[in-house]
């Protein structure tokens, strides 16, 4: 585990704490929250990542001696200049039987991205290569941030952790190449399926200080999700559509609205229809222009308990917490669900359509953990119980020493999400970050003893900073294994 420099303890403070867009105010918390605290707020892959200083660039790889296993010959990542949307089988052929087993892996901006350089299409190239020849078969590759692209606009500007420079500078700046293109064209090549990895309801993501920039987005072209919602279309500085003011933000319980603090989130509502309809259309608008084997969700829930009140959730479900009032938010966020979907599958019926889930579902298991049904009004089992999605991924990995960290908590956790696995797919979470490979074998078995059709390993930087390449190829995934095929215009996965 990296040591905390003093950087990162400062910005891990700031973390938490909201600040006013003007003036600029710090105050800074008393002590440093938790895992659990902080990927409550900002997500559990982004909280891994900053408290172990990766949110800057990420870790060097390992030594890893990929191949030099006696009998393992790792694919060769073949790169083409065009996209073709085919059929295509794993290239990882020998003697074994084939096995059906979803082995997916996280691949986030953070991966292969930094704040100080611009992002090269080798990277892609080598992260393929080594995921390739680890032994999977599916790629979650982050396309969207925080109101932003990892592709061609779109209605989202261009990333600006594609380029180098501060925010300000290049928040909409063309890198010169296409991120998701290119994973598709090397990946596919490979034989590997790559799924559109989306953060769904935070808008925007503020430096981590003002040495990078202002807390705001610049104007660009497209607009910014906080331009675009926040004003209209005759804006002097800033032309968006909406106009809609604060009033598409989370609000908290006393009615205030969510205000942007370096280096966190801010949220748009679920309550508002027009954040709903926009989200809908990001994800529709990547299924009709990039030969995608999937959409994958994150983020798909409420900020918090006291989230969000906000003008338009008022008006609808009242400004009281009640049990029907909760109802009413978890309904919102599985329309969301359901929207995309449907989507989806009308624009490419075997695109899977999956959500990375928060990990408890329900306080019941004697953990004292959240909720995400309860806290965060995400009802990840309803989701596939009503057939809003086609498979859940539970994120059931933490920062080292987290709930899920134990074993036997991992255990309950994972049968509690797999006494609903007869509706739908469940990919059980597991983290990669261990320093004792063996930790990762004990899961990946108890996910096949379980009878999960399959699993997903976070995170890429994880695994090559440890240099588990070699290990997976050698070990679990030894046998090589092809993605179940998915779903059909019915929306409904098909089952192992």
């Amino acid at each position: 585990m990296k040591r905390y420099s003093w950087r990162a303890v400062f910005l891990l403070m700031l973390f938490l704490i909201r600040l006013r867009p003007s003036p600029e105010v710090s105050v800074q918390a008393a002590t440093p929250p938790d895992f659990e605290t902080l990927a409550a707020s900002i997500g559990r892959a982004e909280a891994w990542y900053f408290i172990n200083g990766y949110t800057d660039a990420p870790p060097p790889a390992a030594q890893a001696t990929l191949g030099s296993v006696e009998g393992f010959s790792p694919p060769q990542t073949i790169i083409t200049p065009v996209l073709t949307a085919t059929v295509y089988l794993p290239l990882v052929v020998n003697h074994f039987p084939l096995m059906v087993e979803r082995r997916a892996i996280w691949v986030t901006r953070f991966d292969w991205t930094t704040l100080n350089a611009g992002a090269q299409p080798e990277h892609i190239d080598a992260m393929v290569a080594n995921i390739a020849g680890a032994g999977f078969n599916t790629i979650f590759f982050q396309v969207r941030g925080a109101g932003d692209a990892y592709y061609t606009p779109g209605l989202e500007p261009w990333a600006a952790r594609l380029s180098a420079g501060t925010v300000t500078e290049t928040l909409g700046m063309d890198p010169g190449w296409d991120p998701l293109a290119r994973m598709l064209d090397v990946a596919h090549a490979a034989g590997l399926e790559v799924h559109a990895y989306i953060n769904i309801y935070p808008a925007w993501l503020p430096s981590p200080s003002a040495a990078y920039g202002p807390l705001a987005p610049p104007a660009t072209t497209p607009p910014q999700m906080f331009d675009r919602f926040t004003y209209g279309p005759t804006h002097p500085e800033h032309p968006g559509e909406y106009g809609l003011g604060w009033g598409w933000r989370h609000y908290d319980t006393a009615g205030n609205p969510m205000l942007l603090t370096w280096g966190t989130y801010l949220w748009a509502s679920p309550g508002v229809d027009q954040v709903q309809s926009y989200i809908t259309a990001i994800a529709r608008d990547i299924v009709t222009r990039y030969p995608v084997d999937g959409v994958h969700l994150d983020l798909v829930r409420y900020a918090g308990p006291a989230y969000s009140y906000d003008p338009s959730s008022n008006a609808a479900a009242g400004d009281v917490r009640t049990p029907a009032r909760d109802q009413w938010q978890r309904d919102r966020v599985t329309a969301l669900v359901r929207q995309i979907c449907t989507a989806t599958h009308t624009l490419r019926p075997q695109a899977w359509v999956s959500a990375a889930v928060w990990p408890y579902y329900r306080n019941n298991l004697g953990l004292h953990t959240s909720s995400g049904y309860d806290d965060y009004f995400q009802d990840s089992k309803g989701w596939l119980t009503g057939d809003a999605i086609d498979a859940i991924v539970p994120m059931l990995y933490g920062g080292g020493n987290s709930i899920p960290d134990d074993l036997t908590n991992w255990r309950l956790l994972a049968e509690d999400f797999m006494a609903v696995g007869a509706a739908g797919h469940i990919y059980l979470g597991i983290g990669g970050y261990y320093d004792d490979f063996t930790a990762i074998v004990q899961r990946i078995e108890l996910a096949r003893e379980l009878g999960a059709p399959g699993h997903a390993i976070f995170s890429y930087s994880a695994l090559d900073s440890r240099g588990y390449w070699d290990d997976l190829a050698a070990g679990p995934y030894h046998i090589p294994a092809q993605a179940p095929p998915c779903c059909g215009a019915t929306g409904k996965a098909a089952q192992p």
